[in-house]
């Protein structure tokens, strides 16, 4: 690609997330996630292979088709109250179609259905920002307006997401349609407590980035599309498989990793507001999610396939990039559970 247009590309999608995150008017708003949906589509479509052509399709039209129905609702609800402040959006069916057009663009079930193929179509660093950069800007407009959503839609969609992020993923192969179908089920977990604790729904964005980010990181650098590829990192780098093994483990959300504090903050709030059936579905739910986590790990770390080292192989780690920001991230996912009283 071009390096202007990378230039324009890249800064676009930057500063129209950042302009979300300070606007305070729907209909700047809706500029910049049309500048965002925009910017994302040419680089989704830069390979020119029909896959990715196919891919950015989908994106631009399901990203149309939120934002066109968040602009309806926000214009209905000018129309009632004359009104077009973000934080003062009160109106119950504004509202309401507002978190369902939110939804989709954080492909939270049942909207869920774009996000593997698109995830799929690209390549491994444009999926990456899809799951993490390009959920911010939904995400912080439901932070903006969390004390006016449609709470019984919100947890609905968080179990659904959870459950559908766990079946999902189970007779999955490729690494990338696997690691969206894990976005669905932590969009979830963000969900549930994103109405009555916003605070601990951004931790829990937070810790899924900086969880997610090494495992792509070490997807590109190994070349791996697959759970085989990922069986035969091992002989290609074996800290690599270390680095991997253990972020996945702490996406899973186990003790003592990382990943854990999010699900326990969330379960322990569901639990002292009187949600306790809810906290037990996405508690049993999140189970199947800890299985493709524990197949990843025993198919990357504790099998041996059958051929030595000198194998060449088409995934040794040539490209030796992002090594200091993956083993930073890694070490943070693994080591930060003990300072989750002070966060």
């Amino acid at each position: 690609m071009n390096p202007m247009s990378w230039l324009m590309i890249s800064t676009s999608i930057m500063l129209s997330t950042l302009l979300i995150t300070i606007a305070t008017h729907w209909l700047m708003t809706w500029v910049c996630l049309e500048i965002n949906t925009l910017s994302m589509t040419p680089l989704m479509s830069k390979s020119n292979h029909p896959r990715a052509t196919e891919a950015a399709t989908k994106y631009y039209l399901i990203q149309t088709v939120a934002s066109t129905a968040m602009l309806f609702a926000a214009t209905m609800n000018a129309m009632n109250t004359a009104n077009w402040e973000i934080n003062l959006t009160v109106e119950p069916m504004s509202m309401t179609i507002i978190t369902l057009a939110l939804m989709m663009k954080m492909a939270a079930a049942p909207f869920h259905f774009w996000l593997p193929e698109v995830s799929q179509g690209t390549t491994t660093m444009t999926t990456l920002t899809i799951l993490t950069w390009q959920k911010i800007a939904p995400l912080t407009i439901l932070l903006m307006t969390h004390h006016n959503m449609n709470n019984t839609a919100l947890l609905t969609s968080a179990i659904l997401s959870v459950i559908i992020g766990g079946l999902g993923g189970l007779n999955q192969t490729q690494l990338r349609k696997l690691m969206a179908f894990s976005f669905h089920a932590h969009t979830g977990w963000i969900l549930a407590t994103i109405a009555t604790a916003p605070h601990i729904s951004m931790l829990t964005f937070l810790v899924y980035s900086t969880a997610t980010i090494p495992v792509f990181m070490s997807m590109n650098l190994s070349s791996s599309m697959t759970i085989k590829d990922a069986g035969t990192m091992w002989t290609s780098s074996p800290y690599l498989m270390i680095v991997v093994s253990m972020t996945i483990l702490s996406l899973g959300g186990l003790p003592p990793m990382t990943g854990f504090m999010p699900k326990w903050l969330i379960l322990n709030k569901m639990i002292s507001t009187g949600m306790n059936i809810e906290a037990i579905t996405m508690a049993m739910a999140s189970l199947l999610s800890l299985y493709i986590y524990m197949r990843l790990t025993y198919v990357s770390s504790m099998t041996m396939l059958p051929h030595t080292t000198l194998t060449p192989m088409k995934w040794r780690t040539r490209n030796k990039k992002h090594k200091m920001m993956t083993a930073m991230l890694t070490t943070m996912t693994v080591l930060l559970l003990p300072m989750s009283p002070n966060m």
